[in-house]
Formats: C-alpha cells, structure tokens, sequence
C-alpha cells in the first residue's frame, strides 16, 4: 500500500514503541514507519522528531539491538553507572547496559540533580568517540539512587567538615545545626543527606550515629552500606529455604531418585579453607590401567532453585556471595547454602558430575555430565591435605587426622591428577596469576590484630585444575549442545587493553588466559548465579533429563552485564573492607617508617602496595623531597618524565602520616627509594 497523501495523526509515543518491539530482528526505517501508520512522506520529519525525543527519554533503550536503522541518525543515548567522582568534581563510570564499554567521564550533571553518588544510575547523551580511551557525556536524568543517605565522619580540620566515607566521593559537608541534628566525635560515623547552599558548597544534617569507625565490625557493615547489595532476604525466599530444607531431608538414606547415578558408595570428599561453611564440590579419583578416573560433583542447586521463584529472583539480584574477613552475605539463606544444598560430611546430597577418564598425560579419553545423588565422605582443608601430600612415602596418619579413614590411593590419584592437568595447562600457554591474596586475623575482641599473606599451597592448585577441567567440560558441552548460556570469556590483550578482565557473555569466545576455545562457571552454583545458569542449561542438554519441562529463560546481554557488575561489586566491597582493616591495624605505626611497592605512576603521584597489610594507597608526588623533581610544577607528565624510577614493583620506604579508618585511607610522606 502506498502513502497516503493526506497528513494523518502522529502515533504517539506508546504506539511508535509497540510497533517497533514487534519488528525486533529486522532493522527498521522511516519509511516502514510510514508505511504501517499510513502516513505520508511528508510527515518523515516530524516522525524523525518523535523519535529523538523518545531517545533522549529513554524510552528506546530497552529495544533489541539492530531493531532501528542507523541511518535515522538519532542521539546516541545510553545509562551510565557512576563508578566515582573524579577530582575535579565530574563523575566517571561505565554504560550500565554493555559489559564491554570504555569509560565514560559525565562533564555534565543532570538538570536537577546537583550532586551524584557513585552507584547512581544517569541517562546521558554520549559525545561521539574521539578516542580509544574514554567516552564523554551529558546527563539527562537520575533514572536511579538507591539511598539519599551519606555515611559521613568528622575531617581532623579546623573546618569542623564532614567527610564522605566513601573515599569514591570529595564531597565534604558543612555541618548543620539545628533541633534534629546529631553532633558527631572525631571517629564516629553518621548518616546525613547532603544538599546545595547558595554558594555552591554543600552542608548535610547528622540525622543518625551508626557507631563509631574502630567498632568490631564496622569496617565490613561500613563497606556493604556504601555499595548497597542486598543484605536481607525476604520472608518469602526464607520460607522457600525452609521448605527445601525439609525436602532435603528426606533423601538421607532413600533409594537414589529416578534418573540419577548412586555415588554415595564413592569417598567423595570437599576441600575448601578452614573458615569455610558452604560446600559445593567434592573430588573423588583412582588410578586406572590407562591413567586416572575423575570425578568432580557439584552441588545440584537447580534441583531446588526453579526459575521465577522468590528464592532465584533474589540470587540473580546479589548475582553472588561476598566474602569479607569477618563476615559473608550469601547468595542464597543459610538454609540452603551452608545445609540443604551445601555437601556436608555424612549428608545425602543431589549433585551434577563431571565423569572423566584421562590418560597418564592428561589427555581426555571420556568426559560425560550427568546427575547423581552423593554422600561427602570427608571434610578436608587444603592444609589437611597437604600434610598428606608433605608426609613420607608409606607413612601412616594419626587417627585424629579427618583423611585417616580414606582409602589410602585416593589423595595421592588426586594429587597426580593435578599435576598432569598443570602440565598440560603450561604446555597451553596458561597464564599464571600473579595477585597475592591476604587474610586478617582478629583479636578476641574483633580487632585486626595480623595481616598475613595467604599462603599458596599446592592443594590448592590441584582442587583448581580440577575445577578448571569440570568448568572447560561443561562449557564444551554446551556449546556441542547448541545450548544458550552464559560462557566465561576472556579477551587477548591489545595495547589499548593491556591487561583485559574475564567477563561473562551470551556469547561463546576463547579464554585467553587458560588458553581455552570455550570456557564456563559451572562448580560453584552455592555462591555464583552463573554457576546456577550453567546447571540449568547442561539439564536440557541430551545427556540429562530436565528437572521440569518449562522453558528455562535464555540469558541475555543485560543479565550478563549484571553480573559482571555484581562480580565487580562484590570484589569492591572486600577490597574497601580490607582497605578499612589496616587503616585500622596501622594505627598504632603512624609516624614509623615501613616500605611500599609501586603498582602504577599517575599525573598526581603513585598507587603504591604496602608490604605490611598489602593493601593498596597512594603516594602524592609532593611527598617526595624536592631533590627528586617529583614535585616540579613544570613537569606535565611526571610519571614519563620519571618513568625509569617509578616502573612497577619499584620498592619505596615511606612514613606513614596518619590513617583514617572510616575511609579505609592512609596518609603517606617522606618517601624515598630504596636502593
């Protein structure tokens, strides 16, 4: 049907937006436009018009990708989540919707909105890309703030300022003064909610005390209140738990349900931290005429979590457990995480298994997924297990020891295991980790009383080969399978991109650093959502039978940006507790000498390493003597003009000036290299 040459009335906005949502998957145009409203060709404009309003409303943000033809030629329009405030006082983030953006540096605020807090979620129209680094924007709205809230804790200044505990936000408040202000002591911490006074500063009113900053405890609450994750589950998810639970329970001892594979006559055993409480792998292995039988189960968390129910809407909320030094936020209630889902000692369990032959070198023979029901036979820690590992050959262990009752081939065929499986990842080219992880240890009081680097032992390496294996497996079934799911990717480095993070994707691609064509997260669904989407895809494949015949959702995009951020938030909150933690545990060393590493040289100074805690600060270029030129105004890129002296990993010996606990920051002078 032609145009019509008579002007007709615009469809309106609602209209406009269901007609394109019914065409998702074939780019469409002005003139189809046209064409299913009858309009004439003069009216293309004021359609064109109609269009970049709802763009720089928002309101086609949430449409397929592809679905509008380029050449309308409308505003780049996307959401921005605020990741900090820079100095200067504009705000930086990522585009909330693609796991892959650059960042994005907002050089103007929303109308209306006169300050941001990181984690605020902006509408803004970005500039065209200029460059491979960073991406610059206008904002539109605030779409979302979470908390108008800010903990906030009294500056050691003449000023009598407020600070910001979020040491993401320079956004010091003058104190309010009035019948329902709160006065705060230096080192206790308040609530407060900002606002702008006619001259552009900013003033806050205490309206609550949360305690103060050395508080047992308050490093962790302070760290999860600034970033916001759900803490609390709702009644309803609780209640779903309980129910569980009680199904759970009623496997202990039953015939192995129908379709499943009976292990409990296997010595499966789990072998996590000491500090561990939620179990969701076991390891069993034999020597065998060829090489070795393998079998890594997991916990079947899908069995129990459907999709759509409160328990799973709110694990895809969290999208993981946080682990700090003192505290965890599960995924999922302890119901499930650390009883009717965890494999404890002694208790029946339902699980998914990788079920693997390999050779006396490594390679793979058989690899199948199914379902089982099994029964952990021991809960070891990996310095258990390397005592057995460290012991003499043909010796004995003592009877107290939790492997004394195994079979005495079992720990030796899983730690040959291991090595041929690291054999063969260093004959791919795996790139070995280099970060260095530490743990806390706390006083009776709950006070940081030792920062202690986590020792690298190689138990752990062994159960990580493991799980690589069972993780490389799934996701090559999967993709065998033609199944939709969410795949670990990690991207090759570029000079641009020196040092790529793994990401997870819809979309299958290689894992540069295992060396991989395909790769998933698929042994841990107690703490990871994606762990739990990989289970729900591997039952629909052809080797299992699905545990309900509904269609299970197909992860998208936007869920696989979710969960990157979550993974990034979660990662956060440790590292901003730990941060707290030695601000905390150095007190007592203010005005002592102690050294640093260099991590990277930035325009304003280093981001260094302390030996000490091994938590990370800053060292401004001023506390260099002027000898050094460090601090030579003249000099517009310090860190190039003193680059063969600030290179990565160059040690420092520094003094620590001062420390703040609420901010979880250091204050560092009077540094000098060490020679």
């Amino acid at each position: 049907m032609s145009a019509s040459p008579y002007v007709s009335a615009l469809p309106s906005a609602q209209e406009l937006r269901a007609f394109l949502e019914s065409h998702t998957g074939s780019p469409t145009g002005l003139t189809d436009i046209l064409r299913n409203f009858q309009l004439s060709m003069r009216q293309k404009a004021p359609i064109r018009a109609l269009l970049h309003d709802m763009a720089v409303a928002g309101d086609l943000l949430d449409l397929a990708p592809g679905t509008l033809k380029a050449s309308i030629g409308l505003p780049d329009v996307a959401r921005m989540r605020v990741a900090y405030i820079r100095e200067d006082g504009n705000a930086a983030g990522f585009l909330a919707d693609d796991a892959f953006s650059r960042p994005v540096v907002l050089l103007i605020k929303p109308p209306d909105t006169p300050y941001l807090f990181p984690g605020d979620i902006v509408l803004v129209r970005l500039r065209p890309a200029t460059g491979p680094q960073k991406r610059e924007a206008r904002g539109l709205r605030l779409l979302t703030r979470l908390d108008n809230n800010l903990p906030v804790t009294p500056a050691s200044t003449p000023e009598h300022l407020l600070l910001p505990c979020d040491a993401r936000l320079n956004l010091p408040l003058t104190p309010e003064e009035n019948a329902s202000s709160l006065p705060l002591t230096l080192g206790q911490i308040g609530l407060a909610t900002p606002h702008v006074q006619p001259d552009g500063t900013y003033a806050g009113c205490v309206h609550s005390i949360l305690g103060r900053a050395d508080e047992a405890g308050m490093p962790s609450r302070l760290s999860l209140l600034i970033h916001h994750p759900p803490t609390a589950f709702s009644e309803q998810a609780e209640a779903e738990a309980r129910q569980i639970a009680q199904q759970s329970a009623t496997l202990q001892g039953a015939p192995a349900p129908s379709g499943r594979t009976d292990l409990r006559h296997l010595p499966l055993i789990t072998i996590d931290d000491a500090s561990a409480h939620d179990f969701d792998d076991a390891l069993w292995a034999e020597p065998t005429e060829n090489g070795f039988h393998l079998i890594v189960a997991i916990a079947d968390v899908a069995h129990w979590v459907k999709p759509g129910s409160a328990l799973d809407k709110e694990a895809q909320e969290r999208g993981n457990s946080i682990y700090l030094p003192d505290r965890v936020v599960p995924m999922l209630p302890l119901a499930l995480s650390a009883q009717a889902c965890s494999l404890l000692p002694g208790q029946d369990r339902l699980c998914l298994f990788a079920d693997v032959h390999l050779t006396a070198t490594g390679h793979v023979t058989s690899a199948q997924m199914r379902q089982g029901i099994m029964q952990s036979a021991a809960r070891l820690t990996y310095e258990n297990v390397q005592q057995v590992f460290d012991a003499p050959t043909g010796s004995s262990l003592p009877a107290d020891h939790p492997a004394a009752s195994l079979p005495p081939t079992l720990l030796p065929a899983l730690r040959a295991v291991g090595t041929i499986l690291r054999q063969m990842g260093e004959q791919r080219g795996v790139m070995e980790r280099e970060e260095e992880s530490w743990c806390v240890q706390f006083d009776a009081h709950g006070q940081p009383c030792a920062f202690l680097p986590r020792k690298q032992l190689e138990t752990h390496n062994t159960v990580a080969a493991c799980m690589i294996l069972a993780n490389q497996i799934a996701a090559e079934e999967l993709q065998a399978q033609n199944q939709p799911a969410l795949f670990r990717t990690h991207a090759e480095p570029t000079p641009n991109t020196p040092r790529p993070v793994a990401r997870y994707s819809p979309h299958a691609a290689p894992h540069y650093g295992l060396r991989l064509n395909f790769y998933t997260h698929f042994t841990s669904p107690i703490r990871r959502y994606a762990d739990l989407l990989a289970h729900r895809a591997l039952l629909h494949t052809g080797n299992m039978a699905p545990s309900s015949t509904k269609p299970v959702p197909v992860p998208d995009v936007a869920l696989a940006t979710h969960l990157n951020f979550t993974e990034r938030r979660a990662a956060t909150i440790m590292h901003d507790s730990l941060n707290r933690l030695a601000a905390l545990f150095l007190a007592p060393f203010i005005g002592q000498k102690m050294s640093a590493h260099v991590m990277t040289a930035t325009r304003h100074g280093l981001r260094v390493r302390l030996t000490k805690t091994g938590t990370p600060s800053f060292l401004a270029w001023s506390a260099f003597p002027d000898r050094t030129g460090m601090n030579d105004d003249s000099q517009h890129n310090h860190a190039t003009a003193h680059h063969p002296r600030v290179q990565s990993g160059a040690a420092l010996s520094v003094t620590l000036a001062g420390t703040c606990p609420a901010r979880g920051m250091l204050k560092l002078t009077d540094a000098l290299y060490a020679h």
